[in-house]
């Protein structure tokens, strides 16, 4: 029997929002700073790319092992692991050696991978455990979307406040730390376990578990046009956290522009406002009845539009950042519209493991682009990423707008909007 209880769903959903907002919280936190500090140390992009290039790498083969290991071994504990390993990387930071560095890049790697598969899995199978309407699931991503956009404005300027403070552009990662540990005591003492599947804990049932979420993958191309859409789009995504700086720092020495006129953090801030932008409009055509793969489709469109403006307003500062924000926007109603359609398509017994093998390519793809940052101008490879969400969304608009290989996405989408 479907619950409706208004006050037992908000309690449920309030206590998940809540850890999922201060994890979120110090992963803002080392967003605007990140690449200055690494230029402070001494090195150069590449140098950079590098380090990004250990963290793509480390998550997706370390990290997506740890990942199918919570659907056996359990979610909440993962989650614990992911709090313990991020904070550890986000200190770290703090040392100017490379190879620590290197080090703290292989355990945010993991830690990416974490995030990114074991809190959805968790709240999605407590969600279905006790009953709560399919419908809910979409309209709780759409408001963590939102309130994730509040939480990354108050990051920008916390981080820029830190780094005023302190004189330390290593401020911001000291606090994501203190959030991180925050978030573990939370997670401890009012999260309930789950698994994907019977609590086995030997080594037999992990590779058991990620030799069935291969299968799954094998099985069903709703599940594999949805991992091409993440695949282009957080590749783009994560292109554009390494790239806007710099591009960002060419855009105001072209135009002659004072590069203290605009602190990094308070722009953070401003594009993050742009994410709730975008999961506000999610929110608003989801009402109106717009299928969820057709607001999939929309935002990777819009993205490949926004990569298109950057790269042809290299020298404009001005549209170089309206560009930026545009990006952003779309963010703000892929994460929702993605996670829904997750949610309706990847079975539960192993959810965790198989969105862990979704993020194997795009992380991939990621080194592929940022292994030539060295020898191809920001504004070609932002014309390579356009060119990755063009295709995405016009394959995925094409298998929404065919009823015949799209029977699963248009189903779920007419209980979703019907209960919404």
């Amino acid at each position: 029997m479907i619950s409706t209880s208004g006050d037992v769903f908000s309690k449920f959903r309030n206590n998940y929002l809540a850890v999922y907002l201060t994890v979120m919280m110090s992963d803002w936190l080392q967003g605007p700073y990140l690449y200055t500090l690494y230029e402070s140390y001494g090195f150069q992009m590449y140098d950079i790319a590098v380090l990004f290039i250990v963290g793509f790498v480390s998550s997706a083969v370390f990290g997506t092992v740890v990942a199918n290991t919570a659907d056996v071994w359990g979610r909440k504990r993962m989650a614990l692991l992911f709090c313990f390993t991020s904070s550890t990387a986000s200190l770290i930071r703090l040392s100017s050696n490379y190879h620590y560095l290197t080090v703290s890049h292989l355990l945010s790697g993991l830690s990416t991978a974490l995030l990114y598969c074991v809190f959805e899995a968790w709240y999605i199978s407590q969600h279905q455990r006790k009953g709560f309407a399919p419908a809910l699931i979409g309209a709780t991503f759409s408001t963590a979307i939102f309130l994730n956009g509040l939480v990354a404005i108050l990051a920008g300027i916390v981080a820029n406040i830190a780094v005023s403070w302190s004189g330390s552009l290593a401020a911001p990662f000291v606090v994501s730390a203190g959030s991180l540990i925050l978030a573990g005591l939370m997670i401890s003492n009012s999260w309930e376990e789950n698994f994907g599947e019977s609590k086995t804990n030997t080594s037999g049932s992990v590779l058991k578990s990620m030799l069935e979420g291969l299968v799954v993958l094998k099985n069903d191309t709703n599940i594999l046009s949805l991992g091409l859409a993440q695949t282009v789009f957080e590749c783009s995504m994560y292109t554009f956290v390494l790239l806007y700086t710099p591009a960002l720092e060419q855009s105001i020495k072209n135009s002659n522009t004072s590069k203290e006129l605009l602190p990094l953090g308070y722009l953070f801030s401003a594009m993050m406002f742009c994410t709730m932008l975008g999961s506000i409009g999610f929110k608003i055509l989801s009402n109106k009845g717009m299928a969820t793969d057709k607001l999939l489709s929309t935002a990777l469109l819009t993205s490949g539009a926004s990569f298109c403006f950057i790269a042809i307003h290299a020298n404009n500062t001005t549209y170089t950042v309206l560009s930026f924000l545009l990006f952003e926007m779309t963010t703000g109603l892929y994460f929702p519209s993605i996670g829904t359609l997750r949610a309706q398509t990847i079975p539960e017994q192993n959810r965790t493991g198989v969105m862990a093998f979704l993020r194997v390519p795009m992380n991939f793809a990621v080194c592929a682009i940022l292994l030539r940052v060295n020898t191809l101008p920001v504004a070609q490879i932002f014309q390579i990423c356009a060119l990755l969400n063009f295709g995405g969304g016009l394959t995925i608009l094409w298998r929404a707008l065919d009823p015949a290989r799209n029977v699963a996405y248009t189903a779920a989408s007419t209980e979703e909007n019907h209960e919404l």
